[in-house]
């Protein structure tokens, strides 16, 4: 029988094979190539779009109402599988330093650096984290921390440069003996618009000879850039079970639901790995169990404090057994394989902070940016800090709680602020990038080659 399945599957690919290599070929010229090994997508997730209710879904025990349930519809998005960590930073530090540094050009370097001094409290010994936290090789792969919306939004740009910079290279458009600053020097959409301060002069890197130089006949990636506020939501409560699934290829259900119009309010989850309640605050793996799940059990699913005093537990008994950050790598919570979406540090996101938000924004994408400050007519509405209110033009929405909040926190759909300028250490940050043409039913992430594809006809 495998003799006659041989002989098949030459005459396949002697008559058909080459009619499907050239449609092979063609896709892949369509295709981004990237001259270097690196991947710019490594360790992102891809999160297809689709409705969700954006909210808070359980009692709103804080009173703050700013945060009402409604149905929005996302695009597809990528999303980092983990917090960006010290070392994935401090390469980006180092990075500055090798450019900037010989240019006499030291404030360029100091401004991105982390305030490691948002460890230090009056009354508590955390001098071991401002010396080491950053710094000290043992807290590599933890979350950075000490990072202020606007240097996590310059990160993002130095990160799409450096996605970018090997693709030019390769066709002559810049000078590879040059630094490639091109978004470190540009204003994007998600930078702040409002500061009147001189810009800092960078020069332009020189491009090489090229037979054409011209950008725009090229396809580079989206940019990297921080998530909006309903992207990092609907990435947490579309992980759940029962909002999301792996066939698509059912364009009569919805790609975050696994029925038809199924309840978005009833389907969304407290927290990104349970199903209802509290009750899933803790691992209770079922059926046959490996030895990581047996030795799991019992623990808490996120890095959070449990009550009063009460960080990491007792010896012996341990809830999460992170008393500070844990690793980026820690406490996988849901099916898609991101990491501390809720606990372990709060994440920045994109948009400006009002407590109408939901009500306010286009229920298509919402983003309330630079350009929509108020919402309504700024001669009769102010947000002066100190003045009139807690909140200003500066303040800026983070969401996901930490290793120092209490569970409420946790939930994806509390939301609260902080201005754009400072930091804390409960604060981190994940990049996010658009990704294109992943709106349609039968979009495939990934293309059988064409062994596969023969494969797939018998």
């Amino acid at each position: 029988m495998n003799f006659i399945n041989s002989i098949l599957l030459f005459f396949a690919v002697l008559f058909i094979g080459p009619k499907m290599m050239s449609q092979f070929e063609s896709h892949n010229n369509n295709k981004v190539a990237f001259a270097s090994k690196d991947d710019p997508y490594d360790s992102t997730i891809l999160i297809r779009g689709g409705t969700f209710a954006m909210g808070m879904n359980q009692e709103n025990i804080m009173g703050d109402w700013n945060n009402n349930l409604r149905r929005v519809t996302v695009s597809s998005f990528r999303i980092d599988q983990y917090e960006v960590s010290n070392r994935q930073y401090r390469t980006y530090i180092k990075w500055l330093e090798s450019v900037f540094i010989p240019m006499g050009k030291d404030s360029i370097v100091k401004a991105a650096l982390p305030d490691t001094l948002v460890w230090r409290t009056d009354l508590s010994y955390n001098e071991p984290m401002v010396e080491g936290y950053f710094r000290n090789k043992a807290f590599n792969d933890y979350p950075v921390v000490g990072v202020s919306w606007e240097q996590a939004n310059a990160y993002c740009r130095w990160r799409t440069d450096r996605a970018n910079e090997k693709t030019l290279i390769k066709y002559g458009l810049i000078d590879p003996t040059k630094p490639y600053i091109g978004k470190m020097e540009a204003k994007n959409s998600l930078v702040d618009t409002n500061k009147r301060s001189a810009p800092t002069v960078i020069p332009t890197p020189t491009r090489a000879r090229s037979r054409n130089n011209n950008l725009g006949d090229y396809v580079l990636i989206p940019d990297f850039r921080l998530p909006t506020e309903a992207e990092w939501e609907y990435a947490a409560k579309v992980s759940s079970g029962k909002n999301y699934i792996s066939n698509f290829n059912n364009p009569k259900a919805g790609s975050n639901s696994g029925t038809p119009n199924a309840s978005i309010i009833s389907s969304d989850s407290p927290y990104p790995w349970s199903s209802s309640g509290n009750d899933g605050l803790r691992s209770n793996p079922t059926g046959r169990l490996n030895k990581k799940e047996k030795e799991d059990r019992g623990m808490f699913m996120a890095n959070f404090k449990n009550g009063s005093g009460d960080y990491m537990g007792m010896v012996g008994y341990a809830n999460d057994g992170a008393g500070f950050p844990s690793k980026t790598n820690s406490f996988l919570q849901n099916p898609l394989g991101l990491y501390n979406l809720s606990g372990n540090v709060n994440e920045w996101v994109a948009d400006i902070y009002r407590p109408m938000n939901s009500i306010d924004m286009d229920d298509f994408n919402p983003y309330r940016g630079n350009n929509a400050l108020d919402g309504d007519d700024a001669n009769t509405s102010s947000y002066e800090t100190g003045t009139n209110t807690m909140i200003s033009n500066k303040s800026r929405v983070y969401k996901g709680g930490s290793w120092r909040d209490r569970p409420y926190w946790l939930n994806p759909g509390t939301r609260r602020y902080l201005d754009q300028d400072k930091s804390n250490s409960t604060i981190g940050f994940r990049c996010a990038i658009s990704a294109f043409g992943m709106d349609t039913p039968d979009a495939k992430e990934d293309q059988p080659n064409l062994w596969e594809k023969i494969k797939n006809i018998f």
